[in-house]
């Protein structure tokens, strides 16, 4: 089986020892950040190739052995990494006005079935959001992974929501196994890990990780 590790991470610098005691201790094969906030210079954890989507960031173990062109809005990276078997991971972020349009440009650009990684912010901070992802989703036939425990902390408002998203198509759904992390890690987001296991269908590509504009 496989790990992948989805994390906003706000930071990559102030968090960079946290991240790498997370990726030694799950010995994740894939890694996708959110608000990495890039210094000049700034390098991946040892073992990891880096590929960049603006604020965003997708690191492997193993090589991408191609990347994928994405005609999109959004800041956005993809590429096929060789795993136990073929997947296809993308970071990215999202414009404030983000719509439901533009996940289904983008979605249409992935080879199918597919895995969604990402921060839903902009989906949740405007009244009707939340609604309105929850009809694409059923709309497109997609599952939610997540098992409903809070993924991020408004430490201003001292609450805590669910925002951070694994979906899936419904033929791959019951090969993945979501679990949040017990520790920020410097974040106001969790860790997450997405356990992929040996089972997991050979036809299934890709990963798709969203992140909110900053």
């Amino acid at each position: 089986m496989d790990t992948v590790v989805q994390w906003n991470i706000r930071g990559l610098r102030s968090n960079f020892e946290e991240l790498k005691l997370l990726l030694n201790r799950s010995q994740s094969a894939v890694v996708a950040l959110q608000e990495c906030r890039l210094g000049e210079g700034q390098l991946p954890p040892q073992g990891y190739t880096l590929l960049l989507a603006q604020v965003g960031s997708l690191g492997a173990r193993r090589p991408f052995s191609s990347e994928i062109v994405l005609n999109t809005g959004l800041h956005a990276a993809a590429a096929t990494i060789s795993m136990e078997k073929r997947f296809l991971s993308v970071p990215a972020s999202q414009y404030p006005s983000f719509e439901t349009l533009c996940l289904a440009e983008l979605f249409e650009q992935l080879p199918k079935p597919f895995l969604v990684l990402g921060d839903f912010n902009a989906f949740s901070c405007r009244e009707g959001r939340e609604r309105m992802l929850e009809q694409f989703m059923a709309e497109n036939d997609l599952i939610i992974l997540n098992s409903g425990e809070q993924t991020f902390v408004y430490s201003a408002y001292h609450s805590t929501s669910a925002i951070d998203l694994i979906v899936a198509s419904p033929s791959i759904a019951a090969e993945c196994s979501w679990a949040v992390h017990s520790d920020l890690c410097g974040s106001d987001h969790f860790p997450i890990f997405l356990t992929l296991f040996s089972s997991f269908n050979s036809n299934v590509n890709p990963s798709f990780n969203f992140q909110k504009a900053v």
